[in-house]
């Protein structure tokens, strides 16, 4: 506890220093200062990674609304656009990869930003974007008008990126020693559960007579929004974001030029991470990994319903969620301790990253294994047996690969890597997947879409005609996991070849001198040992 009460000190101390103030026992702080030292009081280092974990699964509790309730989205899809009932899937799987689209490319501008400016304030202002997104995605219902909803679901990629790029970085230095990948891990865990828990949510909200799926969008944005306001006051930092650093020019801190010198430049950082060997492989592998878990997650109830294993949307939505949720309730975090155990409290850079590459390799091997022997069950409990295992043996190896990223190159450039890991993983696999996925699920299965029959939309019940059809688009699909088993264990087969964990070269370090530098106050903070990977166990 007397730690982490150093902690907030030295991060306020950045904060005042950051306002270019001094403060004294004469002159007290003033009342945005002091609001923020009163909150980082309470919101601890350890305290704001589990806020954390609550603001990830609002995030992905809105990626689930609407491969959550298929049905409704689709007739919405087909009444707004009339088109014809064979596309609906086409366009439903653009709603998701639209929004993957702006996420990727706007994560790596914030990615470079957290340099130049406090990184709380960079993930505050996107998450007040999210919060406006996600009402203008409500209000595309009301209004019936498609281009509303596919701008708000764009919108709302923008403003989750400077969270997700920002949060890993922040876990890495802040989490305690020898724990930091069990941490990603809870972290990352609330991904399967706020998607499937957003499974759940959409199918009961969707399908209400008094509310429907906007209101599923409204309510999140209003539980989001308190968390805004705690960001955008909380005055942490990174290490090495340069973020905070004051120049000397002319015998005085110019805080002007100190903005425009203080960080690395975006093509710097790109180039030197996109050179990386080893970061290259890691992404492609994930890449592929993700294109899998994302035609499953936007298709798995049309997959569970279509293939006779349920009678209903709702039913199978709720299972799917169900297995989603506890599979990563269970897998995600279980990856971190192992690797955290198997690694060591005091390991080294190298051997934490050889401990996460060997999971990623052997989970995403078991997982395929598994996958496709669900693929071919045609007895429920069975299935849901082989694919829940499928899908703990994915989600383990999920703050693994974090972790690898992050340790594969400089640590001064871990959230911009995140942030390039992200852009890889969504071009080659959230973007095209949800589309590609639709499209063929449209050409082998093509009466397996919505119908109306008695006011209702439900799935077509000549669906059944298309049986070998759909499972063979579940096939295909989980069959891209061949990928990352590949590009995973590529590194353990030849080690050379794909490098070892990356620092700065000499001309690095003479160009990025200026984000490398620190004041006496940061000194002093490294001298006290506050400089990487603070936290302790007390606040837990």
């Amino acid at each position: 506890m007397e730690h982490e009460e150093v902690q907030v000190e030295a991060a306020y101390s950045d904060l005042s220093q950051g306002e270019g103030k001094k403060t004294d026992a004469a002159t007290p702080p003033s009342p945005p200062a002091s609001l923020s030292r009163m909150l980082a009081g309470v919101f601890t280092p350890m305290r704001t990674i589990w806020m954390f974990v609550i603001v990830n699964l609002l995030n992905y509790l809105d990626r689930g609304i609407i491969p959550g309730a298929p049905n409704q989205f689709q007739a919405f899809i087909h009444h707004t656009l009339e088109v014809p009932h064979s596309v609906e899937s086409t366009y439903l799987g653009l709603l998701q990869s639209v929004f993957v689209a702006s996420f990727s490319i706007a994560v790596v501008v914030a990615g470079n930003y957290v340099h130049w400016y406090p990184p709380f304030k960079v993930m505050a202002a996107g998450l007040g974007i999210w919060c406006i997104a996600v009402c203008i995605s409500g209000v595309a219902k009301p209004m019936q008008s498609f281009g509303v909803l596919i701008f708000g679901r764009a919108l709302s990629g923008v403003g989750e990126a400077s969270f997700q790029c920002i949060a890993p970085a922040f876990i890495q230095d802040y989490a305690p020693q020898g724990q930091q990948v069990l941490y990603l891990g809870i972290f990352f865990s609330s991904i399967t559960v706020g998607t499937a828990g957003g499974y759940a949510y959409s199918a009961i909200i969707s399908t209400s007579e008094s509310y429907g799926w906007s209101w599923a969008f409204y309510l999140e944005g209003l539980m989001m929004a308190p968390f805004v306001f705690i960001c955008w006051l909380l005055p942490y930092r990174l290490q090495h974001d340069g973020s905070e650093v004051d120049v000397e020019d002319r015998g005085e801190k110019s805080k002007s030029q100190a903005g425009q010198s203080r960080g690395m430049s975006l093509w710097t950082e790109v180039h030197t991470i996109m050179n990386n060997n080893l970061f290259i492989v890691i992404s492609l592998g994930y890449a592929a990994y993700c294109a899998v878990l994302a035609g499953l997650s936007t298709f798995g109830p049309t997959f569970f319903q279509g293939l006779q294993l349920f009678n209903d949307e709702k039913s199978a939505s709720l299972h799917f969620s169900a297995i989603v949720g506890l599979a990563g309730l269970i897998g995600t975090p279980v990856g971190g301790y192992l690797s955290d155990k198997l690694a060591g409290g005091n390991a080294s850079r190298a051997d934490v990253l050889k401990t996460c590459l060997r999971i990623m390799s052997v989970s995403s091997t078991f997982g395929l294994i598994f996958a496709i022997a669900a693929a071919y069950c045609r007895e429920r409990y069975t299935f849901l047996g082989f694919m829940g295992t499928a899908i703990m043996m994915l989600f383990l190896p999920t703050g693994c690969c974090t972790m690898a990223v992050m340790e594969a190159v400089p640590t001064e450039m871990r959230a911009s890597a995140v942030a390039l890991n992200i852009l890889i993983m969504h071009i080659l696999g959230d973007v095209p997947s949800p589309v590609a996925v639709g499209a063929l699920k449209d050409w082998l299965a093509p009466h397996c879409n919505t119908k109306t029959i008695g006011g209702q939309e439900v799935l077509n019940p000549e669906c059944v005609e298309d049986e070998h059809g759909l499972r063979l688009t579940l096939v295909i699909c989980l069959g891209w996991l061949a990928w990352t088993v590949f590009f995973w264990t590529l590194p353990l087969v030849f080690p050379e070849a794909c490098g070892q964990p990356a620092t700065l070269d000499e001309n690095q370090l003479e160009e990025s001198k200026p984000l490398l530098n620190v004041t006496a106050a940061d000194s002093d903070k490294q001298a006290m040992g506050l400089g990487s990977r603070k936290g302790t166990d007390s606040e837990i």
